[in-house]
């Protein structure tokens, strides 16, 4: 029988939706993480404005529109304290190094939420609600971080984009819950509207808990551990993938580029975080975790119902669902639009729309009277429009790119200090917002939307000037742009050393194997 030899069968991968089915299923229950931090936000919000909780820990006001209000330190207290938490678990994330996996960060992440939940169910003093909100701040503190970790070094490079912007997804989806649990339970007796609200958040850390226990470590963790055959256990778990030649390769893809880092930076320590090429990718990855915040998004998750009792639109908390349902289809669209348009054009385009947002929320209330049934039109309009547009834009880019930026060495401390240092931003923003929107001190309500609005221009002009393209690239290939220095407005058109595994072995295993099944009865038929 004669022998010859075989062509390429098939053309360059690219990864599809129903190629990497499994891949994108894990990280959506991974992103339950974010879901918790949502769900969190949106009730607490909530029950700033909810009358079974105000009686316990608020007080009477009749110049309130329902008659209750909280005070202001309570309502800093409460949102902050979460922040420290965060801030805590940035702490030993930075300390533990590469020894903490992501797995058991996210498992502390759920032991310390049971925990935190239990404590603030079972207590009416405002010392137990404080300590049951640092810990359920601990305990966010793991999840955000180490579910966006996890979902980036595990996911292939032609879908790490729209595979992390699920976590915003996830956090408008339980931000949602929470304001759908908080109204339909408003109506209950003595303390279960606030009370059955936090129950609901014993749910996600026992599905993480359990999934857990079935679920592989990232590639990218065991190969900087030494532990190359669990990377491509790990890698076939995870994506479903059959070939042995394409998985050692995506290993040895994965353990080349961490052998070169550590060549060039051996003897290493934390602190070269801010040395050399690391430098610039840390202050970026720092710069996009904090531009989150800088949004103005934590303000309108962690104040939103207030806001609008104190600016007397009717019927708030279903307003407030009816902005989370719609924002909900923008982290649906994020998913084509990170596939299709660069990380750059859609943070730099969302961000000048959600500024013209922001400004007219506080034009309008600053040009008519508080009373103006135009004036609360507005400002429902305008903060749907900007939860839409955060959520198809801002959040899911900034998301990603806080994660692909750093690099693999320092990937967990650089995104757990990166969060840290977010922790305490949003610190600063949850202490000092209630003294803004409070009727007892400034009372701006919407007008703070002013503040917001500049923020957003910044983010976009840094943004431009800054952030470079990362949309199409591996994270290896990530490695040797920022080693060579390859300028921000470069990136996207600059040639690459290092090529794509999928492209490298030919395609995916998949395809390879529908070519391989056709090339043998080809064989057979000679």
């Amino acid at each position: 029988m004669a022998s010859s030899t075989p062509k390429p069968a098939i053309a360059p991968f690219r990864s599809n939706f129903l190629a990497e089915k499994r891949i994108i299923t894990i990280c959506f229950f991974i992103a339950l993480g974010q879901f918790q931090y949502g769900y969190d936000s949106a009730a607490i919000a909530g029950f700033q404005s909810m009358p079974a909780f105000l009686r316990v820990y608020g007080y009477e006001d009749p110049t309130n529109p329902i008659g209750l209000n909280i005070s202001t330190d309570v309502q800093r207290l409460i949102q902050s304290l979460m922040n420290v938490g965060g801030f805590l678990s940035a702490i030993v994330m930075y300390a533990s190094h590469t020894k903490l996996s992501r797995r058991i960060g996210l498992w502390l992440g759920c032991g310390f939420g049971f925990l935190s939940v239990s404590l603030m169910i079972g207590t009416t003093s405002l010392g137990g609600l404080y300590a049951g909100r640092l810990l359920l701040g601990v305990s966010n503190g793991f999840f955000v971080p180490y579910s966006v970790t996890y979902m980036t070094e595990s996911a292939p490079a032609l879908l790490r984009g729209p595979i992390v912007g699920m976590s915003t997804f996830q956090t408008s989806l339980g931000a949602l819950f929470g304001i759908l649990v908080d109204n339909y339970c408003k109506i209950y007796p003595g303390n279960a509207p606030w009370q059955i609200p936090l129950g609901v958040m014993y749910i996600v850390p026992t599905i993480l808990t359990i999934l857990l226990i079935f679920l592989p470590d990232t590639p990218r963790f065991y190969v900087t551990q030494g532990q190359d055959e669990k990377a491509i256990d790990a890698v076939r778990k995870l994506r479903g993938i059959k070939d042995e030649a394409y998985l050692r390769a995506e290993v040895e893809d994965i353990k080349s580029a961490f052998m070169l880092e550590q060549e060039l930076h051996s003897g290493v320590h934390l602190n070269d975080m801010f040395r050399g090429p690391d430098l610039r990718r840390t202050l970026l990855c720092f710069a996009t975790t904090i531009g989150g915040t800088a949004t103005g998004v934590t303000f309108m998750a962690g104040f939103s119902v207030y806001l609008f009792v104190q600016a007397r639109v009717g019927s708030p908390f279903e307003w407030v669902m009816i902005s989370l349902a719609i924002a909900l289809t923008g982290n649906m669209a994020a998913f084509p639009a990170m596939r299709y348009f660069g990380r750059r054009e859609l943070l730099i385009g969302t961000s000048v729309i959600s500024a013209g947002m922001m400004y007219g929320m506080a034009i309008a209330y600053t040009v008519s009277a508080w009373t103006d049934p135009a004036a609360s039109r507005a400002l429902v309009a305008m903060s749907i429009v900007f939860t839409w547009i955060y959520g198809i834009g801002q959040g899911p880019v900034m998301w990603a790119l806080s994660t692909e930026i750093p690099s693999q060495r320092l990937r967990s401390q650089t995104v757990g200090t990166a969060s840290g240092l977010n922790f305490i931003v949003g610190w600063v923003v949850s202490f000092c917002t209630p003294y803004f929107i409070n009727p007892d001190k400034l009372g701006w309500g919407p007008k703070y939307g002013y503040i917001w609005g500049s923020s957003n221009l910044i983010l976009a002009l840094w943004t431009f000037f800054y952030v470079p393209e990362t949309k199409g690239r591996s994270l290896e290939q990530l490695e040797e742009l920022f080693e060579k220095g390859v300028p921000a407005r470069k990136f996207s058109s600059y040639v690459v050393e290092r090529q794509l595994v999928e492209d490298c072995v030919g395609g995916s295993p998949v395809e390879k194997e529908k070519a391989t099944t056709v090339q043998v009865d080809d064989v057979e038929k000679r």
